[in-house]
């Protein structure tokens, strides 16, 4: 496969998904990375590999800071490779324990509302296109995910690029993040010495 950007002329050369459960990222990541030329990596992809075992059965017997150990670990193992798109798990971009800002990384937020989020999840598990999400296994996911949100939306909004996902369908969230890269690469440039 041809990994030159053909979409964006200078994209960011690593841009990492972040946000909810469901808000996309592993859909639209390898998408966007297709439009790009660049390479798609899922950080829970990495989890498994180094783990040995699935991100469930990680929680089930090493539980949630075990699952965050692998994850530091799952991320710094691809924090420098180029010309990649990476879908980050829900709570990396709130952890506070490893560096989210350095490596030249463009942080895309993919806002969901919970309600959503959910309705992603439900239909992907009912396609048997996911594995349940750990956190929210709960008899309230919804609620559980409202919680998250609040909980992590000051990190979410740190990123460098917004984009609102509700509403929108995979390719045409792609259209926006490519409009949206394209600004803040402009912007970039523009106040560079």
């Amino acid at each position: 496969m041809d990994r030159k950007p053909r979409d964006v002329g200078s994209a960011p050369r690593r841009i990492w998904l972040v946000g909810l459960s469901g808000a996309g990222k592993s859909t639209v990541g390898p998408l966007l990375a297709r439009r790009l030329g660049y390479r798609f990596i899922d950080l829970d992809g990495q989890i498994e590999e180094l783990a040995g075992e699935t991100i469930s059965h990680v929680f089930r017997t090493g539980g949630e800071a075990e699952f965050r150990r692998l994850e530091a670990r799952a991320a710094a193992r691809v924090a420098e490779v180029t010309d990649v798109v990476v879908a980050t798990g829900g709570g990396w971009m709130a952890r506070r324990d490893i560096d989210r800002t350095s490596g030249g990384r463009v942080r895309v937020w993919l806002r969901v509302r919970p309600e959503t989020a959910i309705h992603r999840l439900s239909r992907d598990r009912a396609q048997d296109r996911a594995q349940p999400r750990p956190l929210l296994a709960g008899p309230r996911p919804e609620a559980a995910l409202s919680a998250l949100l609040a909980a992590r939306e000051t990190a979410y909004a740190e990123a460098e690029l917004t984009l609102e996902t509700d509403g929108l369908e995979p390719e045409q969230l792609v259209e926006v993040a490519l409009r949206g890269l394209r600004k803040l690469t402009e912007k970039e440039w523009k106040n560079r010495p």
